[in-house]
């Protein structure tokens, strides 16, 4: 849990942003390569301890059970995956759950590619896909025992209003569990200035900045209640992920860049490579953040 005892910042709760057609951009043309890199996900590896010799897949696949066990799931449980990316994690979940998935993005090609894995898993029965706005979800009060947001809250134009809808949508008791990008400086300057060179990069290659501003971990406390949500637990897990993801995808760059360039194109991989300095100058913490439905009186 953060011990942090300095004033929570709340400025990253508003829209900072990008619109979600500039989201679904970057992802339609990176999507097979990032799908790649990180090891079939599409977000960050957990390492359980220095020592521990998981690949990035291996990685990415402990930070999906790591989120799963937090939302506590029963065979039978409905599942919204806010944000599914390549569907890695859906399928996981739901074989390891046997909850029923319904995963979301705004990316058509990330649809058609997460409907094939389920249905090459043998679960395109229990998992699927639609293409929606995160923003205003098109489903019925009450419609979710739980929902997944891993990496995708920080994409969203409005950290407050996504978590009212995940709260609107949760039925009485159900949690919520994501990750978010966190501010790990007290002083907003030198962070603001990394997004800042981040976005700068973005515009350079013809789409917006791709995500928010970081937040604190102690914000999220107050954001939460904010949103109609009980807060269960905030973790900073930063040194279980940042550096050694990093370290994974400046290898598999390397070792395999002409394989890679031959699969996705120079532009493509090169635009990624060029991503990568302005992410380790940044030092974006990274954090597990979980919350609850209010239960029924």
């Amino acid at each position: 849990m953060s011990d942090r005892t300095a004033a929570p910042d709340t400025s990253a709760q508003v829209a900072q942003a990008p619109p979600s057609k500039e989201v679904a951009g970057f992802y339609d043309g990176l999507s097979g390569l990032l799908t790649e890199l990180f090891g079939g996900s599409l977000h960050e590896g957990y390492w359980k301890s220095p020592d521990d010799p998981a690949t990035m897949a291996e990685a990415s696949r402990q930070l999906t059970d790591l989120l799963a066990e937090k939302l506590q799931l029963k065979p039978g449980d409905r599942v919204l995956d806010l944000g599914c990316g390549s569907g890695a994690p859906a399928v996981r979940l739901a074989r390891s759950t046997g909850a029923r998935v319904v995963g979301i993005t705004n990316s058509a090609v990330q649809i058609e590619a997460a409907t094939r894995n389920a249905q090459e898993a043998g679960l395109g029965d229990q998992v699927s896909f639609t293409c929606a706005d995160a923003t205003v979800l098109a489903y019925e009060p009450e419609s979710f025992d739980a929902v997944l947001m891993i990496e995708s809250i920080f994409h969203l134009p409005d950290r407050l209003g996504a978590l009212r809808e995940v709260a609107r949508v949760l039925r009485p008791g159900g949690r919520v569990a994501l990750t978010d990008l966190l501010d790990l400086d007290p002083a907003p300057a030198p962070m603001e200035e990394a997004v800042g060179d981040l976005a700068e990069h973005s515009r350079e290659h013809g789409h917006a900045s791709l995500v928010a501003r970081p937040i604190r971990l102690d914000a999220y406390s107050s954001l939460l209640e904010e949103a109609g949500l009980v807060p269960v637990e905030q973790t900073d897990i930063t040194a279980h992920t940042v550096a050694p993801t990093l370290d994974c995808l400046r290898r598999k760059l390397t070792d395999d860049h002409e394989e890679l360039v031959l699969r996705y194109g120079r532009q493509v991989v090169e635009q990624y490579e060029s991503v990568l300095p302005l992410l380790e100058k940044a030092g974006f913490g990274y954090g597990v953040v979980v919350a609850a439905a209010p239960a029924a009186p």
